[in-house]
C-alpha cells in the first residue's frame, strides 16, 4: 500500500504579511514515515471497529480509547518539536490532555522534566505505564501549582466544554517568556465527547469559516491574539490516527501555532 500523501505548506498570500512571515513549513521525516509505514497496513478489523462503537455508548470515547489503546496518533516527530523550539532545549514541559502519551513521546529529548494532565482515568493509567508524570487535573476548574518553560495542548481546545477557559489557564500556567504550543484542526468543529455521542461546548470557540489558510488566521486574532501572546510561528501539521474497519488511517488537518508569554 503506497504513503499517503500530507500536507504541510499552504498559500501563505492568504495568511496576511505578519503571519506569513511567521509561518514555518514542516515536512514528512524518518519517523513520520516508519509511523505510517507501520500503522497504514495495520488497522483494526470489524470485530474491534465494533467493541469500540458498543464500549462508546456507555463511555466516552476518550475512556473507550484508554481502555482498549485503540488508535495510536502522531502529530510531531521528534525532529518536528525541535524546529517548533527553535532547536533549542527547555527545562520544564506541560502537556495539557496528553491522552495516552503518544504525542508526548516525541518531546523527551527537548526537557529535562515532562508534566502531563488528563481527565480521563483510562488515558491517565497510559500515561502513567509510560513512566510519565501525569495529574488527573482538569485546568478549567484548578489551576496546577508552579508554572512551566513550555506548555502544550494538541487538538484539546475544540474537544473540551470550556475552551475559553482552557485558553487562559494555558497561558497562567506559563513563566513569563515562556512558550505555548497550541493546535486545533480545521475546518473548526467543535463538541465534546461524553457517553453515548457528543454534546456542544458550553462555551464557544470563534466561528470562522474558508479555507485551513483564513481559518488559521481568524483563529490568530480573535482566539490567540485576545490571550496576549506574541505568535512566533505558525505550522500546518497533519494529525494522524490508526485507521479501522471504516477507514485504512484517518487524517486531520491542524494549525498549530508557537506563541510567546511576553507579560
Amino acid at each position: 500500500m503506497p504513503l499517503i500523501e500530507l500536507v504541510y505548506d499552504c498559500h501563505r498570500d492568504r495568511l496576511g504579511s505578519s503571519l506569513a512571515a511567521r509561518f514555518i513549513p514542516l515536512a514528512r521525516d524518518d519517523e513520520t514515515n516508519a509511523w505510517l509505514a507501520h500503522w497504514q497496513e495495520r488497522p483494526h478489523g470489524w470485530l474491534s471497529t465494533r467493541l469500540v462503537q458498543v464500549l462508546e455508548r456507555f463511555a466516552s470515547t476518550y475512556d473507550v480509547h484508554g481502555l482498549l489503546g485503540a488508535y495510536p496518533m502522531h502529530l510531531l516527530s521528534s525532529r518536528a518539536w525541535s524546529e517548533l523550539l527553535g532547536g533549542t532545549r527547555a527545562r520544564t514541559l506541560l502537556d495539557v490532555g496528553a491522552g495516552a502519551g503518544y504525542v508526548t513521546e516525541g518531546a523527551r529529548a527537548w526537557f529535562d522534566e515532562i508534566v502531563c494532565t488528563e481527565t480521563s482515568r483510562p488515558l491517565l493509567r497510559r500515561l502513567e505505564a509510560r513512566g510519565l508524570t501525569a495529574r488527573a487535573i482538569d485546568l478549567t476548574d484548578q489551576p496546577l501549582d508552579g508554572r512551566f518553560d513550555v506548555v502544550s495542548c494538541f487538538n484539546v481546545l475544540d474537544r473540551t466544554a470550556r475552551p475559553r477557559a482552557l485558553a487562559r489557564a494555558l497561558v497562567a500556567a506559563l513563566h513569563e517568556g515562556g512558550r505555548l504550543l497550541l493546535s486545533i484542526p480545521l475546518p473548526l468543529s467543535p463538541h465534546v465527547h461524553v457517553a453515548g455521542g457528543t454534546v456542544a461546548q458550553s462555551e464557544r470557540l470563534p466561528a470562522v469559516a474558508g479555507g485551513w489558510e483564513s481559518a488559521a488566521r481568524a483563529l490568530s486574532e480573535r482566539l490567540i491574539a485576545p490571550l496576549g501572546l506574541t505568535i512566533d510561528r505558525l505550522a500546518r501539521v497533519p494529525y494522524l490516527s490508526r485507521g479501522d474497519a471504516h477507514a485504512p488511517l484517518y487524517v486531520l488537518d491542524a494549525a498549530l501555532w508557537v506563541c510567546s508569554r511576553v507579560s
